[in-house]
C-alpha cells in the first residue's frame, strides 16, 4: 500500500525524508498528486510500511505538517483514519 504524507513546503520534506532515513526508514520526497494540493505546497513524502512509526517519528521531531493520504487500489486517495496510524 502507499501512502503520501503532505509537507508544507519542499525543503520540510527533505528534512522529514532525511530524519526518516536516519532511523532506517524510506521515503521519497514527490510531488503529490494535483487532487490533493489544494492547501499549497505540491510535495508529499512517499512511502509503503510502517507508516505509523514514520508518523510517529515526524511528530517528535516537529516535521508532520500537513494531511496524511492512503492510495486506493482504483488509484484513488482518500485521507488516513486514526486506525491507519496505530501500531
Amino acid at each position: 500500500m502507499k501512502y503520501l504524507i503532505m509537507c508544507k513546503s519542499l525543503t520540510n520534506a527533505q528534512r522529514a525524508s532525511l530524519l526518516l532515513e536516519r532511523r532506517g526508514l524510506s521515503a521519497a520526497v514527490v510531488k503529490a498528486p494535483q487532487s490533493l494540493r489544494a492547501n499549497g505546497c505540491g510535495y508529499a513524502l512517499s512511502l509503503y510500511r510502517r507508516l505509523p512509526e514514520a508518523v510517529e517519528i515526524l511528530k517528535n521531531g516537529n516535521l508532520l505538517t500537513g494531511r496524511i493520504y492512503i492510495r486506493m487500489e482504483d488509484g484513488s486517495y482518500r485521507e488516513a483514519a486514526s486506525d491507519d496510524l496505530s501500531r
